[in-house]
């Protein structure tokens, strides 16, 4: 009896333990709701934690980017400002006429700069454009010269089977020295110009001939060699000289900003073509009739050759007048555009004449549709998505930085020559314009004799002290303010740049 209890006493020990084994194989279905809730709600917070440290990067990096473009824009506009060949900005006077004769260099008042405000409560109108110089270590030891590009000229092969930069070294592609031709050139001098549209900054650079210094280079227009054939040498870009009858391709109808970014005016007879600025230009004592210095307006890059006057705004479709500020490089290399060196095959023969020309801006693409189909897209943009560029000037009179024409300004509220204007739609905005202009200067041509060099303007704004004493452009300040797409950020930098004269200290 006592057996038999024994032996189910043990079997019932095992049979405790075989449950409580099977027990421990495996989880309750309650067990694994909750363990799968508890995976999900961890996914679900690291996915946030990743998005959250995602966004945090995305941002700085955007944060980082915009630092580095401001450092980048901010070097380059202040590397600008100091090399400007107009170091002194005492704007000129006709006064200073008879000095001239006497004082033979004016070596700190050279070029120009101008700046263009409109209307003082519009931050997106401005404009800055001055001539520069390399060689003005003063401030920055760098003497990096400007590029540009430079087309052959001449075709592919001379008669005598040379390449044309070889066999006619004086043409702007030889500029740089280098024997293979690179579609390059280079010079210490340009002029340079800051301007806004369309949510894009734009710095367009045209370099100022240097020709090498060689005998066969003594002609700032580019020239064939003298031979039998061209005695002298004949100008590539006058139309009047048939290069094809001595095996040569001439450049009359080319479109000279598409293959050249080099400074020129329109000048010639019987009919006017491409002449190019060298440092002679820069002069601005020098009273012959047959100066072409960069001081008058009507020989620099965005003027009206005919009048002086520059163009900054275009009519859209609805015919309201928008803001361009300059031709970008992609509407100048369009194959209609042509001018300086050709009129223009569409809009009008003059695009910088406002009157005689029918431009469109398309407001959606903000470029005129006339010339949107030029190769060199964006090669003059400097900043995306700028939503302001605004340039104040110290106005010394006021004791703080000023728009030109503001309501508050005193030593810059008006002009003083109103004839100077761009095509403001707004006359009272379009005069807003500070300019070192030139020791003898006849814009408006009030007098009726059609020459440039007598009954002179004097210059829009040139302050004078209590002793009658002309007062300086000391100092400008340029704020402009971008958005980062990527991460949303607003940013703002503020350049303050005294403009002191290098040349002096």
């Amino acid at each position: 009896m006592k057996h038999s209890a024994g032996k189910r006493r043990i079997a019932a020990r095992r049979q405790a333990r075989q449950y409580q084994a099977l027990s421990q194989s495996g989880f309750t279905l309650v067990e694994l709701l909750v363990s799968v809730a508890l995976v999900l709600l961890m996914m679900v917070m690291f996915t946030e934690i990743f998005q959250i440290a995602s966004s945090s990067i995305t941002t700085q990096r955007g944060l980082s980017e915009n630092d580095q473009r401001a450092r980048m824009l901010t070097t380059l506009i202040q590397s600008d400002l100091n090399k400007r060949t107009f170091q002194n900005l005492i704007p000129y006077d006709p006064a200073e006429k008879a000095t001239a004769f006497r004082i033979s260099d004016f070596t700190d008042r050279k070029g120009y700069l101008v700046i263009s405000e409109n209307d003082p409560n519009d931050d997106t109108d401005d404009l800055i454009q001055f001539t520069v110089d390399a060689n003005i270590t003063s401030k920055l030891l760098d003497t990096t010269p400007y590029y540009g590009k430079a087309s052959v000229l001449g075709g592919t092969v001379t008669p005598s089977g040379q390449q044309p930069s070889i066999a006619h070294p004086n043409q702007p592609e030889t500029d740089d020295a280098r024997i293979n031709s690179d579609t390059t050139s280079v010079s210490p001098y340009a002029e340079v110009c800051y301007f806004m549209r369309g949510g894009n900054l734009y710095r367009r650079t045209l370099l100022i001939r240097k020709p090498l210094d060689l005998e066969t280079t003594d002609s700032t227009q580019p020239q064939t060699a003298e031979n039998a054939l061209t005695p002298g040498g004949l100008e590539f870009f006058d139309p009047a000289n048939n290069l094809y009858d001595v095996g040569l391709d001439s450049y009359t109808s080319g479109n000279f900003l598409d293959d050249f970014d080099f400074s020129v005016y329109r000048s010639g007879t019987p009919t006017a073509y491409a002449n190019f600025h060298d440092i002679k230009s820069l002069d601005n004592t020098t009273l012959e009739a047959q100066n072409f210095s960069l001081g008058r307006t009507r020989y620099r890059f965005g003027y009206n050759h005919a009048t002086g006057l520059p163009r900054e705004y275009v009519d859209d479709a609805d015919g309201y007048a928008q803001y361009i500020g300059r031709f970008t490089h992609q509407e100048t290399s369009d194959i209609n555009f042509r001018y300086p060196q050709a009129p223009s095959t569409a809009g009008g023969a003059n695009p910088m004449n406002p009157s005689g020309s029918s431009l469109v801006l398309d407001r959606y693409t903000n470029i005129v549709t006339q010339y949107a189909f030029g190769s060199r897209r964006s090669e003059d943009l400097v900043l995306p998505n700028v939503i302001t560029f605004d340039i104040k000037v110290f106005d010394e009179a006021l004791g703080q930085f000023t728009d030109i024409g503001s309501s508050i300004a005193v030593d810059y509220a008006s002009s003083a020559t109103p004839a100077y204007q761009n095509n403001n739609p707004n006359a009272t905005h379009a005069s807003n314009i500070y300019d070192t202009w030139h020791i003898q200067y006849d814009l408006d041509n009030a007098d009726g004799d059609n020459d440039h060099t007598t009954g002179e303007d004097p210059p829009p704004f040139r302050p004078v002290d209590g002793s009658m004493n002309p007062k300086a452009l000391k100092a400008i300040q340029i704020t402009i303010r971008y958005m980062d797409v990527s991460s949303e950020q607003l940013r703002q930098m503020t350049i303050i740049h005294p403009l002191r004269n290098l040349l002096a200290e």
